[in-house]
C-alpha cells in the first residue's frame, strides 16, 4: 500500500499502523465491537469470591494497559460495546485504580495477605495479547495480587477456552451491533457459552428476555444498562478496552465511510 499498487486494506496490528505512510494514505480509525476482558472464572477458588473479584477490578488500571501495552491505540470500555447501548465506563465499581479499595475487597474476603491464581494466555491470538497481560500483571502486583501467566498457542488456547478449562484467561471476544447476539450466549442460564462465562442468574436472565422482546429503544436500552450494571457490580469479568479497526485508503479512492458498527 505504501508502493501505491493496492488501494484499500484492512490492518489489526497496531505495531502495522504505525508503519503506515500517511503522506500517501488515508487512515481510518473507529472502535471495534470487539473487547478484550479478563474473564474470571466465578465457580473457582479464589475467584468464586465476589470480594477477591471486585479487588481484581479495582487493582486495574485500563489506561495504563492501552498506553503501555496496546500502543495507547485503544479506548476503555464495559461490558456492551453496541454504539446505541454502549455501557458507561464511569459507572462501575472502581471506574479508576483504586488500590486500597482494593485490597480492602482482599480483607473482606479474608485474603489480606493477597491471593494468587493463573491466567490463560494465547500466545499468538493477537499482536498485543502477551504485552497486555504482562502489563495486568504487574499492575495487580500492587495490590498484593498473584496472577501467574499460563501461556500457550492458540491451538492449545481455544479448546481451553471452549471447556472453561482456566481460572482466569485474557479474552479478545468478538462484539456485536445488538447487544442480544453478543451476550445471550454468554449470560443466559441457557446460552451455548455459559459454561465459559461462569455466570447467570434469574435478574439477567429476566433482563435479556426483555431486552429481546421489546422493539422500543427506551425499554432495550433499560433492560442492557441492568445487565451491565449486574456483570460489573459482580465484577463477572473485568471489561477492559476495544481495539480499534483500521481501514487504509489510498487518497485517490473516493466514497468510502468507516462505520462503527462492524
Amino acid at each position: 500500500m505504501n508502493a501505491g499498487s493496492i488501494q484499500f486494506g484492512i490492518v489489526t496490528d497496531p505495531l502495522v499502523v504505525k508503519q503506515i505512510n500517511t503522506r500517501n494514505l488515508k487512515l481510518y480509525k473507529v472502535p471495534a465491537l470487539a473487547y478484550y476482558a479478563l474473564q474470571l472464572n466465578n465457580k473457582v477458588a479464589p475467584l468464586n469470591d465476589k470480594n477477591v473479584r471486585l479487588a481484581i477490578q479495582c487493582s486495574i488500571d485500563r489506561p495504563e494497559m492501552i498506553k503501555t501495552a496496546m500502543l495507547g491505540e485503544g479506548a476503555v470500555t464495559g461490558p456492551i460495546t453496541s454504539p446505541a447501548y454502549k455501557s458507561n465506563v464511569n459507572d462501575r465499581p472502581c471506574p479508576k485504580v483504586d488500590i486500597a479499595k482494593a485490597k480492602a475487597y482482599l480483607a473482606a474476603a479474608g485474603k489480606s495477605g493477597g491471593v494468587t491464581f493463573k491466567a490463560l494466555v494465547t500466545s499468538n491470538g493477537w499482536a498485543t495479547s502477551v504485552a497486555m497481560a504482562q502489563n495486568l500483571k504487574a499492575q495487580l502486583a500492587r495490590a498484593g495480587i498473584t496472577m501467574d501467566l499460563d501461556i500457550v498457542d492458540q491451538a492449545t488456547y481455544v479448546p481451553r477456552w471452549l471447556a472453561a478449562d482456566f481460572t482466569a484467561t485474557l479474552a479478545n471476544n468478538g462484539g456485536r451491533i445488538d447487544p442480544d447476539t453478543m451476550y445471550t450466549r454468554y449470560f443466559t442460564s441457557t446460552g451455548n457459552l455459559n459454561k465459559v462465562a461462569t455466570y447467570s442468574s434469574a435478574t439477567l436472565d429476566a433482563n435479556f428476555l426483555k431486552g429481546k422482546s421489546s422493539g422500543k429503544t427506551a425499554v432495550r436500552s433499560a433492560a442492557y444498562t441492568a445487565i451491565s450494571q449486574e456483570l460489573e457490580d459482580n465484577a463477572v469479568w473485568v471489561w477492559l478496552a476495544t481495539p480499534y479497526e483500521y481501514r487504509v485508503v489510498a487518497k485517490n479512492l473516493k466514497g468510502f465511510v468507516a462505520l462503527a458498527t462492524g
